[in-house]
């Protein structure tokens, strides 16, 4: 049954408004706009899922490999005193080194838009090179590279292109990054100035491998590096000027990739990003000697283009790359996880939920890695991780701000209306359960006082004329009553003409209610003696009072009707406190209490045996005890 007054009852749609936060939130999670925030969340999971795959040797039949311009070529001679673009000759006998080992196809990730073979400079240095180019290209054998990044694209110069076979061996090689600019996604195919529509250059190097894409793929970063085949430009170079072309037999049949890895040029920042090791830099000698320590010892960001495209083509021709699963299978996923941490945000205190957030948020960082790493077994499954940790987020403060400013503020409207009426302790009670208003009881043991005033009748006659000064009378004594009974744990459970019930036990549970109880009894005893002595000057009405105390098990609850109840107790103990309080008068003793309390007292309570007696109602005796107010 609730109040009279009907106001919103915040606690009561709680949950509906939890479960109403956590559909739409995971809505959203599964929605096409959080797929930017799951491919950056991709970039948190990517070195756990890296490390749960681990390195495995090099096979012979892996199907790609890479060969590097470093800085360490470009310290070894004969490139240390030659500009890059008279390195024409040396790239010819590499690409022509690679044909005759029958190589799939070559991919050069370097573009030459300027020669010296012009007029003026050197002609006929290029011949060698067009030459290797004609040769591994008019057989399908070899993809140029060019950049489409501004209306004015970057493309071999014109020689080049015509020896290579025209514009069908020249693809398009600029990477799309993310609004970011964080490299995560490759197209299969990219638009031409002419609206024509071309394979990507990985995208075209995996075709001639055989497997040619249709759709764009989010790129394998998982696969370890060891996978690849790495070599550096200088080293294979030497191999073919030794006179060990045969060696070169270690990439029939691969695709092989030529561009850069230098500290500064053609780097990327991907989806890699926080991995230490990046780029292959375990690189392997083709002609058995042993080449220089070449182990990532910076930490980069970024990551050299060579190796995008590398597993860029690799995710094409393996179909490795991370797939993000069906949105309705997010949709549920995200609904449970996102409903389970709303309601655990209802149950406990913003420090526990915290807690409770971070701890789901690093079972879902694993949870979301060991997805990601199955890519060793096909195609890894990116879960919305970051999206449904930041929906987690939105969930924390949404609901404990729902808590704080709606169920607070009808917790201080309960508080607001009840405190002048009801007990501070179950004021607080109903605030924390306003379920609790209605109408039933329970089983409790209490201590029960009941404390009248002596004479009162007397003195009401006495001040008939004068019924301000009555009051003031009846309430400094409730006032002192009051303030000792709950100074002691007790609760006021109401005030009857010039009497006071006092209740231990109800509605909040206490230790010992029955030592509680006499200390009470005595602190009010002691505390009217206190008023008396300091009115005396004053010729104030003294106060005079008899207390009954008494223990055992009673109802507590709401009683009355359905409109209108109080919260009480009822029972046998609360009858006997108040026929202890009347036998004081009968006995001549101020403070009584009965076997049910005296027996619970500690040593520092002082008791005395009056009698043994039925008390008035009653037909079982009661043994009565008074309690001493010379007690240390």
């Amino acid at each position: 049954m609730a109040l009279p007054v009907r106001r919103f009852d915040a606690r009561r749609h709680r949950y509906t408004f939890a479960f109403g936060l956590s559909f739409v939130l995971a809505f959203l999670t599964a929605s096409p706009i959080a797929d930017f925030w799951t491919r950056v969340g991709g970039d948190f999971l990517t070195p756990l899922a890296a490390k749960i795959v681990g390195d495995e040797p090099i096979a012979s039949s892996w199907p790609i490999a890479v060969i590097v311009i470093d800085e360490a070529t470009h310290n070894s001679p004969p490139f240390d005193e030659t500009p890059e673009v008279a390195w024409t000759p040396y790239l010819g006998n590499v690409i022509n080194a690679l044909h005759e080992a029958n190589a799939a196809v070559i991919g050069l990730d370097i573009i030459y838009p300027k020669t010296i073979a012009g007029r003026g400079l050197a002609p006929g240095f290029d011949r060698e090179f067009l030459q290797s180019l004609a040769a591994a290209g008019r057989n399908g054998k070899l993809v140029l590279s060019e950049t489409r990044l501004s209306e004015t694209p970057i493309r071999p110069y014109r020689g080049q292109e015509i020896a290579v076979g025209g514009a069908d061996n020249i693809r398009p090689v600029h990477l799309t990054p993310d609004a970011d600019n964080v490299v995560r996604r490759h197209p299969a195919f990219l638009s031409l100035e002419n609206g024509e529509r071309v394979h990507s250059f990985a995208g075209e190097i995996s075709a001639r491998l055989g497997v040619a894409p249709t759709n764009d793929i989010l790129i394998d970063f998982v696969t370890p590096r060891s996978q690849f085949f790495a070599f550096r430009f200088s080293d294979i170079y030497d191999c073919i000027a030794a006179g060990k072309a045969e060696d070169m037999k270690i990439f029939e049949g691969k695709a092989v990739l030529i561009g850069t890895a230098l500290d500064i040029e053609d780097r990327h920042v991907a989806a890699n990003r926080f991995q230490r090791d990046k780029d292959f830099s375990n690189l392997q000698s083709p002609c058995g000697v042993a080449t220089s320590d070449t182990e990532t010892s910076i930490y980069r960001a970024s990551t050299s283009g060579v190796f995008v495209e590398a597993r860029a083509l690799y995710t094409f021709y393996r179909d490795t790359g991370p797939k993000i699963p069906d949105r309705i299978l997010m949709f549920v996923s995200g609904l449970v996880f996102l409903a389970g941490l709303a309601f655990l945000f209802l149950r406990v205190g913003p420090l526990p939920g915290a807690i409770g957030v971070s701890l789901a948020s690093g079972a879902l960082w694993a949870l979301g890695a060991i997805s990601l790493s199955q890519t060793v077994y096909g195609a890894g499954v990116l879960l919305p991780v970051l999206p449904w940790l930041l929906a987690a987020a939105v969930s924390f403060v949404a609901i404990y701000s729902y808590r704080v400013i709606l169920e607070d503020q009808s917790k201080r409207w309960v508080t607001h209306a009840f405190r002048h009426y009801l007990s501070p302790t179950l004021v607080s009670k109903l605030a924390q359960e306003p379920d609790s208003l209605k109408l039933g009881g329970e089983r409790r043991r209490v201590a029960v006082l009941f404390a009248d005033l002596a004479g009162f009748t007397s003195t009401s006659e006495k001040l008939s004329d004068r019924p301000e000064e009555l009051v003031s009378h009846l309430n400094q004594f409730f006032e002192i009553m009051a303030q000792k009974i709950e100074m002691h744990d007790g609760y006021i459970d109401k005030f009857i003409g010039d009497a006071v019930m006092g209740i231990w036990g109800a509605p909040v549970a206490v230790e010992n209610v029955e030592q509680k109880a006499a200390e009470a009894a005595l602190a009010c005893a002691a505390a009217i003696d206190a008023w008396n002595a300091e009115q005396a000057d004053d010729n104030a009405q003294p106060i005079n009072i008899r207390f009954g105390v008494s223990a055992g098990e009673v109802i507590a609850g709401n009683l009355g009707s359905k409109d209108r109840f109080n919260y009480t107790v009822i029972g046998d103990a609360v009858n006997r406190a108040a026929r202890l309080e009347q036998e004081n008068k009968r006995v001549g003793t101020r403070i009584l209490v009965d076997h049910s309390i005296a027996a619970h007292l500690n040593s520092e309570i002082l008791t005395k045996f009056i009698e043994e007696t039925a008390l008035r109602g009653q037909k079982k005796t009661t043994k009565l005890y008074e309690l001493r107010q010379d007690a240390p």
